[in-house]
This record gives structure tokens, C-alpha cells and sequence, in this order.
């Protein structure tokens, strides 16, 4: 049986995703970008947008969960290996200690390790972050932000391991207890964190980005322990 003939431009949004999912530059679990970003990335009307996400969807490729948005979907390795499967049924305040074991030192990495073309995506990111308007929009760039940095270390395990957590952060109940502690005031607050520890990226100062992560963990780790 053919497959549906969805246009030419939905068509041409399915190829450049697929390339994107294909490349690893969208990687497994992670959140794509909200329909208004991404039909812009793409140069198709969201309408068109929506085609090529429903077949991409059909064909297995991707998920879409009502009132989270779209993620890559894990093959059947990934989702089933030993560490994903236990984070996803670790408790926050576990996933937090780790995070706080192994972030800071990742964004210390980071600020030695990372190229120009690293820090140039990583500042795309937080300015993406700063104008987010819905939590969703908010959500993705603050995962893309974390994941950029750990791709400045060159370092091919903690790059896997913060695609594994920011799959966790994709779950519904995570995204539920996300959206009980961010508010304006809390935004604000991670908004200048995110831009303290770019800074200390684009200064190359691994003590300074050590310190900027850890303060800023430090707060999501309180924030989401004080909404259980």
C-alpha cells in the first residue's frame, strides 16, 4: 500500500527531520522544538508542520504527548538498556544528587574544552531560553542548553548521559512537577543563572562554570523537592 501523498513541503519538513533524528542532531527521547520555532527552522506553515509531524509519528519516528509536545522516539536498545530504565524510576531527589555530582563538573569541562562554533550554539540556546514564552517553549531550550554544554566536553558518556536525563525531564510526571515550580519569579532566577554559567563559558573559566551549575542545580533541587 502507498503511502499518502502529504504535498511537497510537508514532504520536505519529513526529509529534513529525518535527517536531523538520522544525524543525531535531534537525539533519542529528546524534545523537538515548539511548532512555532520549528515551522519557522523549517520555512512551512504550521499546518503543513503538523502533516509531516503526523507522519513521522505513523512511521514510528516520533511521539507526540498532549500538552508536552513531540520527542524522538528511543529504539528499543535504547529505551530498554540498564541506566535509562533505572533513572526513570529513580526518585527526584536521586536524580538531583547525581546531577549535582556530575553537571558541574561537566560545565567545568566545558569551559576548557568547548570551540567557537560550540559557544556560538550554546549562546543561540540561552537567548532562546530567555525569550521562551510558554513553559513547554521554555522547557526545550533549557534541555538543549544542559545538552550543549555537555557536547563542549568531547566527552561521548556524559553526552549519553544527559540525553538520558533529559529524556527523563521528557516524562509526563516530570513535566508535571516542572510546571508546579517554575513561575515568574523562579524563572527570573534560572534565566540569570543560565547567563552566569554561559558567561563563564565564553571566559573559559572552569572554576567560575563549576560554581554557576552547582548554585544553579542547587535551586531546581530545592525548588522540585519542595513540590513532592
Amino acid at each position: 500500500m502507498s503511502e499518502p501523498d502529504i504535498g511537497k513541503a510537508a514532504q520536505r519538513a519529513v526529509e529534513e527531520l529525518q535527517r536531523r533524528i538520522r544525524s543525531g542532531l535531534l537525539g533519542e527521547g529528546q524534545q523537538l522544538p515548539p511548532e512555532r520555532v520549528l515551522s519557522s527552522e523549517l520555512g512551512v506553515a504550521r499546518n503543513t508542520l503538523r502533516k509531516a509531524l503526523a507522519h513521522l509519528e505513523s512511521s514510528g519516528e516520533v511521539t507526540r504527548r498532549i500538552g508536552s509536545g513531540t520527542f524522538v522516539k528511543a529504539n528499543g536498545a535504547i529505551a530498554n538498556s540498564t541506566l535509562p530504565s533505572k533513572m526513570r524510576h529513580a526518585s527526584p531527589a536521586e536524580l538531583m544528587e547525581v546531577r549535582l555530582i556530575i553537571e558541574p563538573q561537566a560545565a567545568a569541562m566545558a569551559a576548557s574544552r568547548a570551540s567557537a562554533e560550540d559557544l556560538k550554539a550554546i549562546d543561540s540556546a540561552l537567548t532562546s531560553s530567555l525569550i521562551a514564552k510558554s513553559l513547554a517553549e521554555f522547557e526545550h531550550w533549557d534541555a538543549q542548553l544542559h545538552l550543549l554544554v555537555f557536547k563542549a566536553t568531547r566527552n561521548s558518556v556524559l553526552i549519553d548521559y544527559c540525553q538520558a536525563i533529559n529524556a527523563i525531564r521528557n516524562e509526563p510526571e516530570w513535566y508535571a512537577l516542572k510546571k508546579r515550580t517554575v513561575n515568574p519569579d523562579t524563572r527570573r532566577i534560572y534565566d540569570r543563572q543560565h547567563s552566569a554559567i554561559v558567561s563563564a563559558l565564553r571566559e573559559r573559566d572552569p572554576d567560575r562554570a563549576r560554581r554557576c551549575m552547582a548554585e544553579h542545580l542547587g535551586m531546581v533541587r530545592d525548588n522540585l523537592m519542595g513540590a513532592i
